[in-house]
């Protein structure tokens, strides 16, 4: 795990008010992250001790999914992959009927995070956020990586029909 803190963003200020601007704009918008298909509906923002980290819930009415997304300023990292894959569990054990999916979305995302993210074997997505040199947030690109694990057999144990 790096432990370190992650390189500066251009949306970095003094007072820390760039991860809640950038939390504003993800809560008006959800669908500026890119994923899945369609709108989805914004939850709740879970608001992390420092002011450059935050999560979003999101739910996919559509697709039935609900995506728990770390959001980080700056570059991404191991750390931040770990709290989106811990919060997704703990958001699993709550609704354990609806299936879900981890993100992470930093400003930069280096090649061992996307090693990282290749590996992992669980649903993880990774979405790489657009930063205009002047602050403003111009687009995000969604889906770099999509890693996909089977979600755990609720059935109880019976072989599949055949057709």
């Amino acid at each position: 795990m790096n432990s370190g803190s992650p390189e500066r963003s251009p949306l970095d200020d003094s007072f820390g008010l760039a991860g809640a601007w950038l939390a504003a704009r993800i809560e008006e918008d959800p669908a500026m992250l890119g994923l899945g298909d369609g709108m989805p509906a914004f939850e709740r923002t879970v608001v992390h001790s420092r002011p450059d980290q935050f999560a979003v819930i999101l739910f996919h009415p559509a697709e039935g999914i609900r995506h728990v997304v770390e959001v980080q300023l700056g570059s991404a990292d191991a750390d931040q992959m770990d709290r989106a894959v811990r919060h997704m569990e703990e958001e699993r054990a709550r609704l354990p009927l609806i299936p879900h999916r981890a993100a992470v979305a930093a400003e930069r995302i280096p090649e061992d995070v996307l090693a990282a993210a290749r590996q992992a074997g669980l649903p993880l997505d990774v979405v790489e956020l657009r930063i205009e040199p002047s602050g403003e947030l111009a687009s995000v690109r969604g889906e770099l990586v999509h890693v996909h694990r089977p979600e755990p057999d609720t059935t109880d144990g019976a072989p599949e029909p055949t057709h």
